[in-house]
Parts: structure tokens; sequence; C-alpha cells
């Protein structure tokens, strides 16, 4: 086939319109799933700019992680009906692809407004906040966290949960603990891990809308109970009912601070009106 200046591209030029290095050219030729058209007698290898069509398909394809076995199976057996077949397939792991990252955003947007909100709170003062609408958790049961093996079951039977549920890890996660337990002195027999959802369908409690009473914690885990006792004081000296369950949310964590004795956690109690 003669060369035409017009139609025909050395690799280096197919490649730089494709967005590819020669390399890459060289290795889809070396595996047979994409040769160029013409390779003179001299050796210099040139591609149809009409090939550029076929290497969309190839580079689409590989964009869906499919792999080259596979889209040379479909290259050598090529039909319009082969190809609606494959697209209908991608099409449906496109939008799985794309349910799972936004779900991966909403994450991310969650652990920036949680560390935002961190940021700027005054951790010195016991205070109370009005909660407008009531936020939805998955809940599993918690061993007493007496020792590091029932925190490790702990957490593991709640991932465990989540993964056969298909439901991501939030940034909003923490501890439940309830009123009874904490005002007999019982600070370490939490009640539940729980993780907060968008969808009320995932839910297996609510956290009501209502008057909370909030404390910060600072100090680690070894020292929460200092900060449980303060709450417990605070709302006795002001003759506050305490109802429900003492909500532990992690608002710096690992990702932003070295070490769980830099944790900040805010601790949230409901009032009785």
């Amino acid at each position: 086939m003669n060369i035409n200046p017009q139609v025909h591209l050395t690799t280096g030029q197919f490649a730089k319109l494709m967005g590819v290095s020669k390399d890459t050219l060289f290795y889809y030729d070396k595996v047979g799933i994409f040769s160029p058209e013409v390779v003179a007698s001299n050796g210099y290898r040139y591609y149809s700019i009409y090939q550029s069509d076929v290497f969309n398909v190839i580079a689409t394809l590989k964009e869906l992680d499919m792999p080259l076995k596979e889209i040379k199976e479909f290259l050598d057996h090529r039909s319009p009906e082969e190809l609606v077949l494959l697209l209908e397939k991608e099409a449906k792991a496109l939008t799985t692809k794309i349910n799972h990252l936004e779900k991966m955003k909403k994450l991310v947007v969650e652990k920036i407004n949680v560390t935002k909100e961190a940021m700027e709170v005054n951790t010195l003062d016991i205070g109370i906040e009005y909660k407008k609408e009531d936020e939805f958790i998955v809940v599993t049961n918690s061993k007493p966290l007496t020792n590091e093996k029932n925190i490790y079951n702990s957490i593991q039977l709640h991932y465990k949960y989540l993964e056969e549920f298909n439901i991501l890890p939030s940034a909003s996660e923490g501890w439940m603990i309830s009123v009874k337990n904490v005002l007999n002195g019982e600070n370490l027999r939490y009640d539940y891990l729980y993780t907060k959802v968008n969808d009320p369908n995932y839910a297996t409690h609510k956290i009501e809308k209502g008057t909370y009473l909030v404390a910060y914690h600072t100090e680690g885990y070894p020292r929460i109970e200092q900060t449980y006792n303060q709450l417990v004081t605070y709302a006795s000296e002001h003759d506050l009912v305490l109802k429900g369950f003492f909500y532990e949310d992690i608002l710096l964590d690992e990702l932003s601070v070295k070490g769980f004795e830099k944790y900040l956690i805010k601790l949230s109690v409901q009032i009785q009106s």
C-alpha cells in the first residue's frame, strides 16, 4: 500500500494525536490488539487517521477497566450486534460506578464539614444545641470497652454489618452509651456503635431532633470519663433531665491529627423537655 501523507501518520504523529506514548502503540501492536495500517519496507510504521475511531474505542473500554484480552476478543469478532451488547453491559457498569462515586463524594463533603466544625468550636465550654431534624443511623451492638479485644471485636462487627448491606463508612461515626449506664458510673459499658446515613431505609435507629447538652473532649479516651462527669454535673446543677443515649462523635481523627490522644470528640445527650 502506498503512503498517503494526507491520510497516514508516523507512530510519533499518531501517538501525539491520540495523546499516548509511542510505547503504548508498540505494546498494542505486540499483543495484537492494534497495529499500524502500513509497515513500509524500511520498517517505518504508519497509522491511518481513520484508525483513530478504533483506538478511541480501545481507550474508552480500557478506561472502563476492561482487560485488553477482552477488548481484543471483541475487536476480533466485532459486529453491530456485539457492540450493542458490549456497550449495554458497560453502561450498567458505569451506572454502578457513578453511584459509588456519588456516595464517595458525599463522604468527602461530610468530612470537610465535620473538620470545619471541629476547627471552629470552643472546646472549653459546655453548651446547649438544638437539633432541627432527626438524624438516621445504623447501629450495631458493642461490648464493654474494658479491653482492646472487645474494642476490636465491636468495630469488626460494625464494619461487617456495613459491608453486608453495602453501606459506606461515614465521616460521622461514633459510640453510644445509655444515660442509665453513665448515671450508674458505668462509662465503659457502651451500648452501640453507629454510622450516620442519609437514606432512612438503611437506618436502624434515629437521633431525635430536640435540645442537646454538648461538650467536647480533647484529652484522649483514657480520660473521657471526666467529660462525662462534667456533663452529668452540669445537668444536675441546672435541673436538666437527660434521656436516651450519650453520643460520641469523633470530629478530628487520625486523618487530621497524629495519635488518638489528640482526637476531638463531641459528646451530646438529649435534654428532656
